[in-house]
């Protein structure tokens, strides 16, 4: 099924949190959801800060069908399908749309190193395979490769292919996205890098996918409801604030590392415990400690 919806706004890259033991925590899912979709913005789950790729899949479709079912159609869902194998992508993409995702996220498949026209059939592949809305996701921090921006125009065309998330950090890419992929009816741009964000909203971006949405969602409200009505003088004083809560759990850490930091910040607030999967490592004790209490020197507490 293909959709002309044009996605726009905040979406939230959701943690995922788990038990002590290791699983899934349902009624954490819910309420991390409730604290996300209470201030309009959309969850995407299962991305890079959801830990998806550390994920058992007897528990993915439960994670994007818990988000779903709180968040009841009021906000975009999309869930992430990136996976070495195409086939096991696909099939987790029928499975993520019919619990009610409102699209799925790829990104490169990381174990060889593509060239552009394996990255353009690859994708052409998800995209036949796939019976609803797919966003395209670069992300070369954990694919160690760049989505050619002449790679994702080639695709944009394509009526299931909706949207481009781009995490990449380069010199002048920003502004070629806007100009290559920018203003298409049925086509959104998102912003992965949340320092950018003013920035990308400024130049034309539909939208924003930021971590620390997990933790101050009510900022990231509002600056988007700053940027929509072209105060940006607010919203880049609210990009000030935001990018020293980053800072607060990004500084000095690997990527692993700063979603445990995350999830400790988050903690303190009830959302969810500390627990990272394996590969990576939960934090001690102390670190949390002083993760914490940096957060809440900031003093950036969300309303209620």
């Amino acid at each position: 099924m293909t959709t002309t919806r044009k996605f726009r706004g905040t979406i939230v890259p959701m943690v995922t949190p788990f038990t002590p033991s290791g699983q899934l925590d349902d009624a954490a899912v819910e309420r991390i959801t409730a604290h996300i979709s209470g201030q309009r913005l959309g969850i995407f789950v299962l991305g890079t800060t959801g830990e998806a790729a550390s994920i058992p899949g007897s528990e993915r479709r439960r994670l994007v069908e818990i988000v779903a079912t709180v968040t009841r159609g009021r906000v975009p869902v999309f869930a992430g399908i990136g996976d070495n194998c195409v086939g096991d992508s696909v099939s987790a993409a029928h499975d993520y749309l019919k619990v009610g995702a409102d699209a799925v996220v790829a990104h490169l498949p990381s174990y060889y190193t593509l060239t552009p026209a394996e990255m353009r059939a690859y994708f052409e592949t998800l995209a036949d395979g796939i019976h609803g809305s797919l966003i395209l996701y670069n992300i070369p921090q954990t694919t160690h490769m760049s989505l050619p921006i002449d790679v994702v125009q080639a695709l944009a065309d394509r009526p299931t292919i909706v949207g481009f998330k781009d995490s990449e950090n380069t010199a002048g890419r920003l502004e070629q996205v806007v100009t290559r992929l920018g203003g298409r009816e049925a086509f959104s741009i998102f912003m992965g890098t949340s320092f950018l964000s003013v920035a990308a909203l400024r130049c034309g971006f539909d939208g924003l996918v930021p971590s620390s949405g997990n933790l101050v969602p009510h900022l990231w409200r509002a600056l988007e409801d700053a940027a929509t009505a072209g105060r940006w003088t607010e919203a880049e004083a609210l990009q000030a604030r935001l990018d020293l809560v980053a800072r607060a759990f990004q500084r000095g850490r690997t990527l692993g590392q700063s979603l445990g930091a995350l999830k400790a910040a988050m903690s303190a607030r009830g959302l969810c415990g500390p627990t990272l999967h394996p590969p990576l490592l939960t934090l001690d004790e102390s670190t949390c400690s002083a993760i914490v209490a940096e957060v809440a020197a900031l003093g950036e507490t969300p309303p209620g």
